[in-house]
């Protein structure tokens, strides 16, 4: 064999697992030289904006029955979701958004009423969904004193009482679709958030009582 030849061989038994590492730095699976960018999954509501209405609600539901929360009940996974809470969202008004919130497959057990304070939502009222109060239209939100409110779902009337107290003696009563204005309040007394009636000498319960646009 000429010598030109034996250089020849011997090169090529050194440049050739050379060049095979070197493809496997360039090409292989896990390589830091990829020069494909990884993809970045889109932030969804709930975990990807913190201060938002979703982020306010799974705190919330994390706070009251310590449960993981889904952000929409049409969307919740029979599979994964199980005795979860879930919202549904209800309407909205100024800087306040109205939720109906319950377990997941299961009837809904309370409203939460959410406000916007700066950059941060917060929740602003809630009211708890049994028999009476699942059946009054409209939504609850907050009320204040000096504007018109309607009496909504109390059948046949409203009983306004002397104090705010269950065990407080009925002096009147308000028939249901009937405006009045509230002078004080409220006052949280035997689970309700009471309301002095503007004109009467009397509280009433306020859940069931709507501002006229939201009593439907």
């Amino acid at each position: 064999m000429r010598y030109s030849n034996v250089v020849m061989a011997v090169r090529t038994l050194f440049l050739v697992p050379m060049l095979l590492l070197a493809g496997v730095a360039c090409f292989g699976g896990g390589g830091g030289n990829d020069s494909r960018p990884e993809e970045t999954p889109e932030p969804t509501a709930a975990s990807g904006l913190p201060g938002s209405p979703e982020q306010a609600l799974a705190r919330y539901a994390q706070q009251t029955v310590q449960k993981p929360f889904v952000e929409d009940c049409t969307k919740a996974d029979v599979a994964v979701d199980v005795n979860k809470v879930c919202a549904s969202f209800r309407g909205e008004r100024d800087q306040q958004r109205a939720y109906v919130l319950g377990l997941t497959f299961s009837e809904f057990s309370e409203w939460v009423i959410l406000e916007k304070g700066g950059s941060e939502w917060k929740v602003a009222s809630t009211l708890v969904l049994n028999t009476d109060t699942a059946a009054i239209p409209g939504i609850p939100w907050p009320l204040r004193t000096g504007v018109d409110v309607v009496v909504a779902g109390a059948q046949p009337c409203l009983n306004v009482r002397e104090g705010p107290a269950l065990n407080q003696k009925a002096v009147d009563c308000i028939s249901d679709g009937t405006i009045i204005k509230l002078s004080a309040g409220p006052l949280v007394v035997d689970g309700f958030q009471w309301w002095q009636v503007q004109g009467r000498a009397g509280w009433v319960a306020g859940d069931f009582l709507r501002y006229p646009d939201a009593a439907r």
